[in-house]
Protein backbone atom coordinates (compact mmCIF):
# COMPACT_ATOMS: atom_id res chain seq x y z
CA UNK A 1 0.00 0.00 0.00
CA UNK A 2 2.82 2.35 0.94
CA UNK A 3 4.62 1.61 -2.34
CA UNK A 4 1.48 2.44 -4.30
CA UNK A 5 1.05 5.70 -2.44
CA UNK A 6 4.67 6.69 -3.04
CA UNK A 7 4.47 5.70 -6.69
CA UNK A 8 1.21 7.61 -7.17
CA UNK A 9 2.67 10.65 -5.43
CA UNK A 10 5.73 10.58 -7.68
CA UNK A 11 3.57 10.32 -10.78
CA UNK A 12 1.41 13.23 -9.63
CA UNK A 13 4.54 15.23 -8.77
CA UNK A 14 6.09 14.53 -12.17
CA UNK A 15 2.88 15.45 -13.96
CA UNK A 16 2.65 18.63 -11.89
CA UNK A 17 6.24 19.55 -12.69
CA UNK A 18 5.67 18.79 -16.37
CA UNK A 19 2.53 20.94 -16.37
CA UNK A 20 4.22 23.85 -14.55
CA UNK A 21 7.36 23.81 -16.71
CA UNK A 22 5.19 23.63 -19.82
CA UNK A 23 3.39 26.81 -18.75
CA UNK A 24 6.68 28.50 -17.79
CA UNK A 25 8.34 27.65 -21.09
CA UNK A 26 5.31 28.67 -23.14
CA UNK A 27 5.26 32.04 -21.44
CA UNK A 28 8.95 32.88 -21.09
CA UNK A 29 10.84 30.88 -23.75
CA UNK A 30 11.26 33.86 -26.08
CA UNK A 31 11.91 36.50 -23.41
CA UNK A 32 15.34 38.10 -24.00
CA UNK A 33 15.89 35.68 -26.86
CA UNK A 34 17.48 37.22 -29.95
CA UNK A 35 18.92 35.97 -33.23
CA UNK A 36 21.56 37.85 -35.17
CA UNK A 37 23.23 37.42 -38.56
CA UNK A 38 26.50 39.18 -39.32
CA UNK A 39 28.77 38.99 -42.34
CA UNK A 40 32.48 39.68 -42.60
CA UNK A 41 31.62 42.22 -45.30
CA UNK A 42 28.40 43.89 -46.40
CA UNK A 43 29.46 43.95 -50.03
CA UNK A 44 31.49 41.51 -52.12
CA UNK A 45 32.02 40.69 -55.79
CA UNK A 46 30.65 37.74 -57.74
CA UNK A 47 32.52 34.58 -56.91
CA UNK A 48 33.97 35.90 -53.64
CA UNK A 49 33.64 33.95 -50.39
CA UNK A 50 32.64 35.54 -47.10
CA UNK A 51 32.10 34.35 -43.56
CA UNK A 52 28.64 34.61 -42.02
CA UNK A 53 28.19 34.39 -38.26
CA UNK A 54 24.73 33.35 -37.05
CA UNK A 55 24.25 33.65 -33.29
CA UNK A 56 21.43 33.26 -30.79
CA UNK A 57 21.44 34.87 -27.34
CA UNK A 58 19.42 33.69 -24.35
CA UNK A 59 19.45 36.45 -21.73
CA UNK A 60 17.40 34.73 -19.02
CA UNK A 61 17.75 32.01 -16.39
CA UNK A 62 15.87 29.42 -18.38
CA UNK A 63 17.66 26.60 -20.17
CA UNK A 64 16.51 25.94 -23.73
CA UNK A 65 17.10 22.27 -24.68
CA UNK A 66 17.00 23.19 -28.36
CA UNK A 67 16.21 26.18 -30.54
CA UNK A 68 15.58 25.82 -34.26
CA UNK A 69 16.02 28.94 -36.40
CA UNK A 70 15.35 29.19 -40.11
CA UNK A 71 15.26 32.02 -42.61
CA UNK A 72 15.56 32.55 -46.35
CA UNK A 73 16.80 35.22 -48.69
CA UNK A 74 14.38 37.10 -50.88
CA UNK A 75 15.95 36.21 -54.26
CA UNK A 76 15.03 32.57 -54.80
CA UNK A 77 16.57 32.31 -58.28
CA UNK A 78 20.12 32.98 -57.12
CA UNK A 79 22.29 30.08 -56.06
CA UNK A 80 25.31 29.95 -53.78
CA UNK A 81 27.80 27.34 -52.67
CA UNK A 82 27.76 26.38 -48.98
CA UNK A 83 30.73 24.29 -47.95
CA UNK A 84 30.73 21.35 -50.40
CA UNK A 85 27.07 21.62 -51.35
CA UNK A 86 25.05 23.83 -53.66
CA UNK A 87 21.83 25.30 -52.33
CA UNK A 88 19.36 27.87 -53.56
CA UNK A 89 18.84 31.23 -51.95
CA UNK A 90 15.10 30.64 -51.74
CA UNK A 91 15.47 27.46 -49.69
CA UNK A 92 15.16 27.65 -45.92
CA UNK A 93 18.47 28.03 -44.13
CA UNK A 94 18.07 25.98 -40.93
CA UNK A 95 20.17 25.94 -37.77
CA UNK A 96 19.79 24.03 -34.51
CA UNK A 97 21.15 25.38 -31.19
CA UNK A 98 21.31 24.24 -27.59
CA UNK A 99 21.31 27.39 -25.48
CA UNK A 100 22.04 27.53 -21.77
CA UNK A 101 21.05 30.19 -19.25
CA UNK A 102 22.46 33.64 -20.09
CA UNK A 103 24.45 32.19 -22.97
CA UNK A 104 25.21 33.09 -26.57
CA UNK A 105 25.85 30.39 -29.15
CA UNK A 106 27.31 31.15 -32.59
CA UNK A 107 27.78 29.27 -35.85
CA UNK A 108 30.16 30.24 -38.64
CA UNK A 109 29.59 29.50 -42.30
CA UNK A 110 31.58 30.31 -45.41
CA UNK A 111 29.37 31.24 -48.33
CA UNK A 112 30.34 31.75 -51.94
CA UNK A 113 27.97 34.04 -53.83
CA UNK A 114 28.01 33.09 -57.48
CA UNK A 115 25.75 35.82 -58.88
CA UNK A 116 25.37 39.57 -58.70
CA UNK A 117 22.41 40.96 -56.78
CA UNK A 118 21.03 42.15 -53.47
CA UNK A 119 20.42 39.30 -51.05
CA UNK A 120 18.00 40.10 -48.25
CA UNK A 121 16.44 38.22 -45.34
CA UNK A 122 13.35 39.76 -43.77
CA UNK A 123 11.65 37.08 -41.68
CA UNK A 124 12.98 34.56 -39.19
CA UNK A 125 11.10 31.49 -38.00
CA UNK A 126 12.25 30.39 -34.56
CA UNK A 127 11.00 27.36 -32.58
CA UNK A 128 11.76 25.59 -29.30
CA UNK A 129 10.40 23.13 -26.77
CA UNK A 130 10.33 22.52 -23.02
CA UNK A 131 12.40 20.10 -20.95
CA UNK A 132 9.91 17.23 -21.33
CA UNK A 133 9.44 17.89 -25.08
CA UNK A 134 5.69 18.20 -24.56
CA UNK A 135 5.04 21.65 -25.99
CA UNK A 136 6.29 22.75 -29.41
CA UNK A 137 6.55 26.55 -29.52
CA UNK A 138 7.09 28.65 -32.63
CA UNK A 139 6.93 32.25 -33.75
CA UNK A 140 7.95 34.41 -36.72
CA UNK A 141 9.97 37.53 -36.04
CA UNK A 142 11.43 40.18 -38.37
CA UNK A 143 15.10 40.02 -39.26
CA UNK A 144 17.18 42.62 -41.05
CA UNK A 145 20.09 41.29 -43.05
CA UNK A 146 21.26 42.42 -46.45
CA UNK A 147 24.18 41.49 -48.67
CA UNK A 148 25.32 43.29 -51.82
CA UNK A 149 27.07 41.27 -54.50
CA UNK A 150 28.76 43.53 -57.05
CA UNK A 151 29.30 42.50 -60.68
CA UNK A 152 32.38 40.37 -61.18
CA UNK A 153 35.52 42.30 -61.99
CA UNK A 154 36.59 41.30 -65.49
CA UNK A 155 39.70 42.70 -67.16
CA UNK A 156 38.56 42.67 -70.77
CA UNK A 157 41.34 42.62 -73.32
CA UNK A 158 41.81 45.46 -75.77
CA UNK A 159 40.73 43.16 -78.60
CA UNK A 160 37.42 42.53 -76.82
CA UNK A 161 36.70 46.09 -75.72
CA UNK A 162 38.95 48.66 -77.41
CA UNK A 163 38.90 51.00 -74.44
CA UNK A 164 41.94 52.97 -75.59
CA UNK A 165 40.17 53.73 -78.83
CA UNK A 166 37.03 54.85 -76.99
CA UNK A 167 38.74 56.96 -74.34
CA UNK A 168 41.71 58.14 -76.37
CA UNK A 169 40.02 61.30 -77.57
CA UNK A 170 38.91 62.09 -74.03
CA UNK A 171 42.26 61.94 -72.25
CA UNK A 172 44.43 63.59 -74.95
CA UNK A 173 45.19 67.30 -74.88
CA UNK A 174 42.48 68.89 -76.95
CA UNK A 175 43.99 72.30 -77.57
CA UNK A 176 47.40 73.47 -78.74
CA UNK A 177 47.13 76.52 -76.47
CA UNK A 178 46.70 76.14 -72.69
CA UNK A 179 43.28 76.62 -71.17
CA UNK A 180 43.19 80.12 -69.56
CA UNK A 181 40.67 78.85 -67.00
CA UNK A 182 42.93 76.00 -65.79
CA UNK A 183 45.46 77.70 -63.48
CA UNK A 184 48.53 75.56 -62.73
CA UNK A 185 51.01 77.86 -60.95
CA UNK A 186 53.55 80.66 -61.44
CA UNK A 187 57.12 80.83 -62.76
CA UNK A 188 59.68 83.43 -63.81
CA UNK A 189 58.79 85.54 -66.79
CA UNK A 190 60.09 84.30 -70.16
CA UNK A 191 60.59 86.47 -73.27
CA UNK A 192 57.90 84.57 -75.18
CA UNK A 193 55.28 85.05 -72.43
CA UNK A 194 52.30 87.27 -73.08
CA UNK A 195 52.06 90.49 -71.08
CA UNK A 196 48.65 89.31 -69.90
CA UNK A 197 50.28 86.36 -68.15
CA UNK A 198 52.19 88.55 -65.70
CA UNK A 199 51.15 87.90 -62.10
CA UNK A 200 51.55 91.30 -60.44
CA UNK A 201 50.97 90.06 -56.88
CA UNK A 202 53.71 87.42 -57.19
CA UNK A 203 55.96 90.00 -58.90
CA UNK A 204 55.54 92.40 -55.97
CA UNK A 205 56.37 89.70 -53.42
CA UNK A 206 59.43 88.26 -55.16
CA UNK A 207 60.83 91.40 -56.75
CA UNK A 208 61.04 89.58 -60.09
CA UNK A 209 58.59 89.48 -62.94
CA UNK A 210 56.48 86.32 -62.53
CA UNK A 211 54.10 84.76 -65.06
CA UNK A 212 51.01 82.61 -64.63
CA UNK A 213 51.12 79.16 -66.21
CA UNK A 214 48.03 77.27 -67.28
CA UNK A 215 47.36 73.61 -67.84
CA UNK A 216 45.77 71.96 -70.85
CA UNK A 217 42.20 70.72 -70.83
CA UNK A 218 42.92 66.99 -70.63
CA UNK A 219 39.61 65.35 -69.80
CA UNK A 220 35.87 65.61 -69.86
CA UNK A 221 33.02 63.74 -68.23
CA UNK A 222 31.90 60.36 -69.51
CA UNK A 223 28.30 59.21 -69.16
CA UNK A 224 27.69 55.47 -69.41
CA UNK A 225 24.22 54.44 -70.58
CA UNK A 226 23.30 50.87 -69.66
CA UNK A 227 20.38 49.50 -71.62
CA UNK A 228 19.04 46.09 -70.53
CA UNK A 229 15.55 46.57 -71.96
CA UNK A 230 14.16 43.28 -73.31
CA UNK A 231 13.01 43.49 -76.88
CA UNK A 232 12.36 39.79 -77.53
CA UNK A 233 10.99 36.90 -75.53
CA UNK A 234 14.06 34.68 -75.78
CA UNK A 235 16.56 37.13 -74.28
CA UNK A 236 18.90 35.31 -71.94
CA UNK A 237 19.95 36.61 -68.55
CA UNK A 238 23.63 35.95 -69.06
CA UNK A 239 23.66 38.49 -71.93
CA UNK A 240 22.29 41.16 -69.59
CA UNK A 241 24.72 40.13 -66.85
CA UNK A 242 27.62 40.50 -69.28
CA UNK A 243 26.37 43.98 -70.22
CA UNK A 244 26.35 44.89 -66.52
CA UNK A 245 29.92 43.58 -66.11
CA UNK A 246 31.02 45.61 -69.14
CA UNK A 247 29.48 48.71 -67.58
CA UNK A 248 31.33 48.08 -64.32
CA UNK A 249 34.57 47.60 -66.28
CA UNK A 250 34.14 50.87 -68.18
CA UNK A 251 33.29 52.85 -65.01
CA UNK A 252 36.30 51.44 -63.18
CA UNK A 253 38.61 52.08 -66.14
CA UNK A 254 37.48 55.71 -66.44
CA UNK A 255 38.01 56.40 -62.74
CA UNK A 256 41.42 54.68 -62.82
CA UNK A 257 42.39 57.07 -65.65
CA UNK A 258 41.16 60.11 -63.72
CA UNK A 259 38.08 60.62 -65.89
CA UNK A 260 34.84 61.59 -64.08
CA UNK A 261 32.05 59.15 -64.94
CA UNK A 262 28.28 59.15 -64.45
CA UNK A 263 25.75 56.38 -65.00
CA UNK A 264 22.22 56.11 -66.32
CA UNK A 265 20.61 52.67 -66.33
CA UNK A 266 17.23 50.97 -66.42
CA UNK A 267 15.24 50.41 -63.26
CA UNK A 268 12.27 48.12 -62.46
CA UNK A 269 10.00 51.01 -61.46
CA UNK A 270 10.17 52.59 -64.95
CA UNK A 271 12.36 55.46 -63.76
CA UNK A 272 16.05 55.73 -64.61
CA UNK A 273 18.80 55.27 -62.09
CA UNK A 274 20.99 58.35 -62.41
CA UNK A 275 24.36 58.53 -60.68
CA UNK A 276 25.99 61.93 -60.98
CA UNK A 277 29.56 62.43 -62.14
CA UNK A 278 32.53 61.61 -59.91
CA UNK A 279 35.86 59.82 -59.92
CA UNK A 280 36.62 58.82 -56.31
CA UNK A 281 36.71 55.33 -54.82
CA UNK A 282 33.53 56.16 -52.92
CA UNK A 283 31.87 57.14 -56.18
CA UNK A 284 32.96 53.85 -57.78
CA UNK A 285 31.40 51.96 -54.87
CA UNK A 286 28.19 53.91 -55.46
CA UNK A 287 28.21 52.84 -59.11
CA UNK A 288 28.79 49.20 -58.13
CA UNK A 289 25.88 49.41 -55.67
CA UNK A 290 23.52 50.69 -58.37
CA UNK A 291 24.56 47.84 -60.69
CA UNK A 292 24.12 45.26 -57.91
CA UNK A 293 20.52 46.40 -57.29
CA UNK A 294 19.39 45.81 -60.89
CA UNK A 295 16.73 43.09 -60.86
CA UNK A 296 16.45 41.29 -64.19
CA UNK A 297 13.29 39.50 -63.04
CA UNK A 298 11.34 42.74 -63.26
CA UNK A 299 10.32 44.72 -66.30
CA UNK A 300 12.76 47.43 -67.32
CA UNK A 301 12.59 50.29 -69.79
CA UNK A 302 14.85 51.50 -72.58
CA UNK A 303 17.37 54.30 -72.06
CA UNK A 304 17.36 55.20 -75.77
CA UNK A 305 15.68 58.52 -75.02
CA UNK A 306 18.72 59.56 -72.99
CA UNK A 307 21.11 59.15 -75.92
CA UNK A 308 21.75 62.69 -77.26
CA UNK A 309 21.88 63.41 -80.97
CA UNK A 310 24.81 65.76 -80.42
CA UNK A 311 26.73 66.70 -77.31
CA UNK A 312 30.06 68.04 -76.13
CA UNK A 313 30.13 65.26 -73.52
CA UNK A 314 31.20 61.70 -74.18
CA UNK A 315 28.52 59.01 -74.02
CA UNK A 316 29.12 55.27 -73.99
CA UNK A 317 26.08 53.09 -74.66
CA UNK A 318 26.19 49.50 -73.45
CA UNK A 319 23.27 47.55 -74.89
CA UNK A 320 22.25 43.91 -74.52
CA UNK A 321 19.96 43.89 -77.54
CA UNK A 322 21.81 40.91 -79.01
CA UNK A 323 24.50 38.44 -78.14
CA UNK A 324 26.88 41.16 -79.16
CA UNK A 325 26.75 44.21 -76.91
CA UNK A 326 26.78 47.41 -78.94
CA UNK A 327 28.93 50.19 -77.54
CA UNK A 328 28.45 53.59 -79.10
CA UNK A 329 30.80 56.45 -78.27
CA UNK A 330 29.72 60.00 -79.02
CA UNK A 331 32.17 62.86 -78.52
CA UNK A 332 30.92 66.06 -80.01
CA UNK A 333 30.00 65.46 -83.63
CA UNK A 334 32.01 62.22 -83.93
CA UNK A 335 30.34 58.90 -83.22
CA UNK A 336 32.00 55.51 -83.07
CA UNK A 337 29.87 52.35 -82.89
CA UNK A 338 31.56 49.22 -81.59
CA UNK A 339 30.35 45.65 -81.21
CA UNK A 340 31.56 43.58 -78.27
CA UNK A 341 31.15 39.81 -78.21
CA UNK A 342 29.48 38.62 -75.01
CA UNK A 343 31.51 35.65 -73.73
CA UNK A 344 29.41 34.83 -70.66
CA UNK A 345 28.54 31.24 -69.91
CA UNK A 346 25.08 30.02 -69.01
Amino acid sequence: MTVLIITGSLIILILAIAWVQKIVYRRYWNVNLSFNVKASSNAIFEGDTIEIIESISNGKKLFLPWVHASYKFSRSSIQLSYLARTVYMGAQRSLLFVVGMNKTVSRKSRLEFSKRGYYEAKELSIASNNLFMTGFIKEDVPIHFGMLVYPRIVDYSESTIPLKKMLGDIIVKRFIDPDPFTFKGVREYQPYDSFRQVNWNATAKTGEIMSNIYDFTIYQDVTVLLDIHEYRLFDRDYVHEEAIRITAFICRSCINRGIPVSLICSAPDETPVKISSGMSSVHLEKLYTALAHIDLNKKTFSVAEYVPSSSEKAYILVSSFSERSEIEVSTGTDTVKLEVQNNASA
